[in-house]
């Protein structure tokens, strides 16, 4: 049991040891972003939420909460995640929103069912090739991270829809962000971007949304013309001086089509 409620020992002695680090008991309630506590079912923890808490480390015995669905950890202090990270197997939403999170673990990449992370005000700098293996990756946020680079196995995240990776230090995207298959939403403004892959034309049967603005843009590759389903595009404050006619006509086709198009 902790505090009356019935959880296997395993996962009680895991939460009497994040208590004796936050110097107060885990509360047994609902869970949300900015409301501490945890959730349980069948003797198990399947939510966890310890937002606030001005946490620097998480114990190594979190892994051992194998039944854990999600794991909120926004507005801490944490500077990594455990290896054990890696032993969440049913982990499918992770929010580390807010910390001072410098590198993952190799481990992060093996949560199978994770569907949502959100990794954004983290100075992160450098993201991890095994961030490729979560093949269920729906949602991944990396806002302001001081990212200078995406790494190559971001285009074997099939499951992607949304990749949000705006205001960072990030010069090129890698030609694998055309292996996305079912990518609809692409935010990368506020990045020092000089050019885009030509794989970009790839994403033509799904983008819906691409954001480019402020960046340091001149041209644009004659593949974003196939880009046709956009229903918004976001140039502006990019050296774009001058287009080719064929992307001048290309954006006024999609303006025709309702596309909100600023530039």
């Amino acid at each position: 049991m902790y505090n009356g409620v019935p959880l296997t020992s395993k996962e009680v002695r895991v939460l009497q040891e994040i208590e004796e680090i936050i110097g107060e008991p885990i509360p047994h309630q609902g869970i949300a972003f900015y409301k501490s506590g945890f959730v349980q079912e069948d003797k198990h923890v399947i939510g966890l939420s310890l937002c606030r808490k001005g946490l620097q480390a998480l114990p190594e015995s979190l892994g051992e909460l194998e039944y854990l669905q999600k794991l909120y950890l926004r507005d801490n202090k944490l500077s990594t995640l455990p290896l054990s990270i890696g032993g969440l197997k049913k982990l499918e939403n992770l929010d580390v929103f807010n910390n001072q999170i410098r590198e993952l673990p190799e481990t992060i990449g093996d949560l199978p069912k994770l569907w949502r992370f959100d990794l954004s005000r983290n100075p992160l700098r450098h993201l991890t090739d095994s961030i490729g293996k979560l093949q269920s990756l729906k949602r991944l946020g990396l806002m302001n991270v001081e990212l200078r680079s995406l790494p190559e196995s971001i285009g074997q995240l099939s499951s992607l829809w949304d990749l949000a990776a705006y205001i960072n230090e990030l010069e090129s995207i890698p030609e694998t962000i055309g292996d996305l298959p079912i990518l609809k939403r692409l935010a990368i403004h506020k990045n020092k971007l000089t050019s885009l892959p030509e794989s970009i034309g790839k994403l033509a049967k799904t983008l819906e949304v691409l954001s480019l603005s402020e960046n340091q843009l001149s041209t644009l590759p004659t593949s974003i013309t196939k880009l046709s389903k956009l229903t918004h595009l976001g140039l502006r404050k990019n050296p774009l001086t001058t287009l080719p006619p064929p992307i001048e006509e290309w954006i006024n086709t999609l303006k025709s089509k309702g596309c909100s198009v600023r530039r």
